[in-house]
């Protein structure tokens, strides 16, 4: 089951970051630790979802494309979560959530929804709910019926809870942090999540916005930046699922 394998790499994270020293990066090697920690744990929730989201859409329900069938079904899957809003569009764009039912607007305007609708799926766009108002990661999957696309059902994943799932989990002495950016350099997960869908190359640190832009060009590595008067080394690789570039930051040791 999904969930099960989320709850075991959630184990795994647990192990990696109890053991001493790695919650305190006070290395690369510390630091490599806890990156891989923090890929493997995000990359694990978010396919969770995207592999339960699929397990919905090929239910006979999801394929009615009738909502009062299917809403038991995503209403159930939505409580047994709680850090996502579930929801079912349809090939107009009119849309429809657990809890309000059908909505006033249209996901018609959101640029993932072309690709959806043609029968492709949606993994970690990001967006500020239409429902909601929260930063979330949309995961979506098509329904199809006969061999045409009759809608899709998608999950909004709340981006500030998921971050601070994984600060208590990582426990990060204060001078280090984690932090993700998607591909057009919005972030995506921070320790700090009123930074999240800022750029950091806008933060006002030209050697962070070198940085940043070192980081969005390679598939790993590790580079260095000043920010608020401090020297940060950074380690980073990117995810295959999401494309998303994950990064541990620690201080420079030679400050100390």
């Amino acid at each position: 089951m999904p969930g099960n394998r989320f709850l075991m790499v959630a184990a795994l994270l647990m192990m990696v970051v109890s053991k001493p020293g790695l919650a305190q990066p006070s290395s690369e090697a510390d630091a490599r630790s806890l990156l891989s920690a923090f890929v493997s744990y995000t990359d694990l929730r978010m396919t969770s979802v995207q592999q339960s989201l699929e397990i919905l859409a090929s239910t006979s329900e999801a394929k009615s494309a009738k909502w009062q069938k299917m809403k038991p079904l995503l209403s159930g899957y939505e409580r047994s979560d709680g850090d996502l809003i579930v929801w079912f569009v349809r090939p107009d764009g009119g849309y429809y959530t657990v809890d309000r039912g059908l909505m006033d607007m249209k996901l018609s305007d959101r640029s993932y929804f072309p690709r959806l609708i043609s029968g492709r799926q949606v993994m970690g766009e990001l967006v500020v709910s239409k429902s909601t108002g929260l930063r979330s990661a949309v995961i979506a999957v098509p329904v199809t019926q006969g061999g045409k696309v009759v809608g899709a059902i998608g999950a909004s994943l709340f981006l500030d809870k998921l971050s601070d799932e994984i600060g208590s989990a990582l426990a990060l002495r204060a001078d280090a942090a984690f932090f993700s950016v998607a591909p057009d350099g919005l972030t995506t997960l921070h320790k700090k999540t009123d930074r999240h869908f800022l750029d950091p190359r806008e933060l006002g640190s030209e050697s962070l916005k070198k940085a940043t832009n070192e980081m969005l060009a390679n598939p790993a590595g590790e580079t260095s930046y000043e920010f608020d008067d401090v020297t940060k080394k950074a380690v980073y690789r990117t995810s295959p699922l999401t494309q998303w570039k994950f990064a541990i930051t620690y201080s420079d040791a030679r400050q100390k």
